[in-house]
């Protein structure tokens, strides 16, 4: 295939041929045919996924909600996950058929699709493909993209809005800025800090545009498009907390985290509920506790560090230093600033605020989730940079297209042991979960297990999961709560019950 053909291709087939390889990469990575929840917040949202694919906004409080508390789920006034819910709602279409990655899968391709689409729109096909490249293989993507976590939607509509920005730029069709309004808004009530920071340069832009030509009444529409879809908040916040002004994240953040604020100084405030075993943030108040504005040049060169290790190089968060020559990319990067036309640079830009935007919130440098959305922004810097090394140093459209081909075979050649890391990562961190599992599948119907925590088996791989309907569970999964059980046991008297300790279930007929 010539230079020209090759180019031809890429424009007509990249997109998808990024989306549909993008999907086989992560679903593989991710290491399962249906894979498992790893982190509480995967749990989380896929057990409000679970509520709304019933046909409601929550489900009843378990009884004895003390012996159900499951991290990031209410349990009164009533059961639904504390999380805005933009990205459950797009989950409850895989638990409507029974396939719950299928939506993950599917926001992974559109992701992939928008990030070539993006750039060769911006550039050209070349560093459309690059881009793509660098992107699908960074360590970032292979560690959260195969996952259920809030930031797969969020990276949708943060592209997607970039997308029909450009549309509206290029048109001022009335429907591109409605759609606009439509992708922010529901960002909004997925990752309200993430679309907020994002939405800052896109207003800014598009209230420029609309004083500068009087598109009021285009404005006005698409104002109200953004605010009909925020109103799903007060909604949602009403029927999980019975007060529209309320929200779960806040009910949940005094009930159980009161020093999770965003901010630089600590609160003491005791949480309002037991905290049981599994329930111990102390990880995350030690966070909290060293987030202080003094701390504030340090924390920001520790994230920054992390984060551009897991955009160009290995991972400080696992160990995984395989793929360290990826780091050559940094310097492509760092070429490619210099040559960024206006739209890289608005991309840039809303990496930095969104950056920025979350100096105040504590979490571990680490935890790198937060900025999943702006990996496409770093991968076409990099892209750019190799580009324009292949102009300077090639005399003719062919040599350069042939090395930029060459360079898109190393860049996949050299992401193998990588994703075969990765894919090893995902099962190690779900093994745990996947052996407990398949023990509940021995238990009896009407079943009771009772968990015990102990040094051997961490918090942070809590097993206690609630459901929209427990009468339809076979097996319940709840604390151990000692002398109170008995109370448990008196409320379902036809369940057989069972201790879990360390690695294996003794059963007790009691």
């Amino acid at each position: 295939m010539n230079g020209d053909r090759a180019e031809t291709w890429l424009r007509r087939f990249g997109p998808l041929a990024a989306a549909v390889v993008s999907i086989v990469v992560v679903w593989f990575v991710w290491g399962a045919i249906v894979p498992i929840a790893k982190v509480h917040d995967e749990n989380s949202y896929l057990l409000q996924a679970q509520i709304f694919a019933s046909g409601r906004w929550t489900a009843p409080s378990p009884p004895i909600p003390e012996f159900f508390e499951q991290p990031h789920v209410l349990v009164v006034p009533r059961l639904a996950s504390k999380y805005p819910p933009g990205h459950a709602l797009l989950l409850s279409l895989g638990a409507l058929v029974g396939f719950p990655p299928l939506v993950p899968l599917l926001l992974t391709g559109i992701s992939a699709a928008l990030t070539f689409g993006l750039a060769m729109r911006s550039f050209n096909p070349w560093v459309g493909l690059l881009t793509w490249l660098i992107w699908i293989t960074a360590p970032i993507v292979l560690r959260f993209q195969p996952s259920y976590f809030s930031e797969l939607t969020t990276s949708v509509m943060v592209l997607g809005s970039w997308w029909l920005l450009l549309e509206w730029r290029e048109t001022r069709r009335r429907r591109w800025l409605l759609l606009l309004a439509l992708a922010v808004g529901w960002g909004a009530i997925t990752r309200p800090l993430t679309m907020l920071a994002v939405a800052v340069p896109i207003g800014v832009v598009v209230l420029r545009d609309v004083i500068r030509m009087r598109l009021w009444r285009d404005f006005g529409l698409a104002f109200g498009v953004g605010l009909l879809t925020l109103g799903i908040l007060p909604l949602w916040n009403a029927r999980t907390t019975g007060d529209w002004r309320l929200s779960p994240v806040e009910l949940y953040r005094r009930d159980y985290l009161p020093f999770d604020k965003v901010g630089f100084t600590p609160d003491t405030t005791p949480p309002r509920r037991h905290i049981s075993p599994a329930l111990d943030f102390a990880y995350f108040e030690s966070a909290r506790t060293q987030q202080t504005l003094g701390a504030l040049p340090r924390t920001t060169w520790e994230r920054l560090t992390n984060v551009f290790g897991e955009w160009f190089g290995g991972s400080r968060a696992t160990g995984y230093r395989g793929d360290v020559l990826r780091l050559a990319l940094l310097a492509f990067a760092v070429a490619g600033l210099f040559s960024m036309n206006g739209t890289l640079a608005f991309g840039l830009t809303s990496a930095a605020v969104l950056f920025v935007a979350h100096l105040p919130y504590a979490h571990w440098a680490s935890w790198t989730v937060y900025y999943l959305e702006m990996t496409p922004v770093m991968a076409c810097l990099g892209a750019l940079g190799m580009w324009r090394a292949a102009q300077r140093f090639t005399a003719t459209d062919g040599a350069r297209q042939r090395a930029l081909s060459i360079a898109s075979i190393v860049i996949a050649l050299l992401a193998v042991p990588s994703i075969l890391w990765w894919r090893e990562d995902h099962d190690r961190r779900s093994r745990f979960d996947r052996v407990f599992i398949d023990k509940l599948r021995q238990l009896p119907q009407h079943s009771m297990v009772f968990i015990r925590y102990s040094p051997r088996v961490k918090a942070h791989m809590a097993v206690v999961w609630n459901y929209p309907d427990l009468s339809r569970v076979p097996v319940w999964v709840v604390h151990d709560l000692g002398a109170r059980n008995a109370e448990l046991r008196r409320i379902a008297p036809d369940r057989v019950s069972f201790d879990f300790e360390e690695d294996q279930l003794v059963g007790q007929n009691r």
